[in-house]
């Protein structure tokens, strides 16, 4: 099968030359790998964080928000804390549908479903957090109904704070 007209994601500029940085798969409990990240120093953790967020990983955007959020090894900048968590709080589709159209005039088309690999429910840390910062009006214009709704949706999806 050839596809054409596919866009290729370039590597983000936050992401060249890093180097320090070990990959380990876990296997948790119920079967999920995981990969544990070890860095040759601290250094290295915040830029490789910010590679990872801008590839759209969650749990580095989450990770580095709350670096951003409490000033750990940066400076405080509530309003990128923000900014990450809402982007890491977006429920997203767990397939993408594709439809290929007929082959042959009066052939029928078909859709094909292809899973998302970061599809389905946001992190519910980042909704709690950008909810209790909506709350509290901090980083963000104050929405206490917004927030409320976002931290009551974290702890449906099991986030204890």
């Amino acid at each position: 099968m050839l596809l054409t007209g596919c866009a290729t994601s370039a590597l983000p500029s936050s992401c060249i030359g890093l180097r320090g940085v070990q990959a380990v798969p876990v296997e948790q409990a119920d079967g999920k790998v995981t990969i544990r990240y070890i860095y040759a120093d601290e250094a290295v953790r915040l830029p490789h964080l910010q590679c990872r967020a801008d590839q759209g990983e969650r749990a580095a955007m989450v990770e580095l928000a709350r670096a951003l959020e409490t000033g750990d090894s940066l400076a405080r900048d509530d309003v990128r804390a923000a900014a990450l968590y809402e982007k890491a709080a977006q429920d997203r589709p767990a397939f993408t549908s594709i439809y290929a159209p007929p082959v042959r005039l009066g052939g029928s088309g078909q859709v094909v479903m292809i899973p998302n690999a970061d599809g389905g429910p946001g992190d519910a840390e980042a909704k709690y957090r950008l909810g209790r910062m909506l709350v509290e009006g901090r980083g963000i214009g104050q929405d206490v109904a917004r927030g409320q709704n976002l931290m009551a949706a974290a702890q449906r999806q099991g986030f204890q704070p």
